[in-house]
């Protein structure tokens, strides 16, 4: 899929369309990482997590230079995890993003609702890249009817994909209960991140935010 993120061009204008950003999170992926939600999302699972980052409309648009620099600021991370929203509707920008982040020893983990077999397949010129860029890939639609307790898959449906090789073997995906991380904004506004039980997620309604 092209679109004004993810073309050529993007990559001469280095920018990405963000969507969320979280400094350090232990739920999304192995070690301590930094987040980024992209924006726009063309799978539109049913019961997506994050719905609000389907739509390609602009959020915070910020260059891939000013990006890594923020994220290398952060000390103490052992890594980036990229989700969305679809990262691969913006690969072009974030394969350049993972190149500077894995530059510095940092790992790449990135989300996707396209499985193994359509990224191989290249659709998109830019994938390759990214894939290549990737430490970790979790690969799938979410499946709501496949739904699983699981620290790094929504459903059971999702595979979790080593592809490079900066991953310790302590930190390759491992099976314990559902995890979740909650943050309060000075707002008041509270994003949770990672898979929590249903209930929790009702409780927490109207003021929660999902990332």
């Amino acid at each position: 899929m092209v679109n004004e993120y993810n073309d050529p061009g993007c990559r001469r204008l280095a920018t990405l369309n963000v969507a969320g950003f979280l400094a350090k999170s232990e739920v999304n992926g192995p070690g301590t990482r930094a987040v980024l939600w992209v924006q726009g999302c063309n799978r539109r699972c049913d019961g997506c997590f994050n719905a609000a980052f389907q739509p390609f409309s602009p959020a915070e648009i910020i260059s891939v230079t000013d990006l890594a620099a923020r994220i290398l600021a952060i000390p103490g991370i052992d890594g980036v995890t990229f989700s969305g929203g679809e990262p691969f509707a913006q690969a072009g920008p974030l394969a350049a993003l993972a190149e500077q982040i894995r530059a510095r020893g940092l790992s790449v983990v990135t989300y996707s609702g396209y499985t193994l077999v359509e990224l191989a397949a290249g659709m998109d010129p830019s994938w390759p890249a990214l894939l290549a860029a990737t430490d970790l890939l979790i690969a799938g639609p979410y499946i709501a009817a496949r739904a699983r307790p699981d620290p790094l898959r929504g459903s059971s449906n999702q595979q979790v994909i080593p592809i490079g090789t900066r991953l310790l073997p302590s930190q390759r995906p491992r099976s314990f209960g559902t995890t979740a991380e909650f943050t309060v904004a000075r707002d008041g506004t509270i994003t949770t991140s990672g898979f929590p039980p249903e209930t929790v997620l009702a409780a927490l309604m109207p003021r929660h935010g999902r990332a």
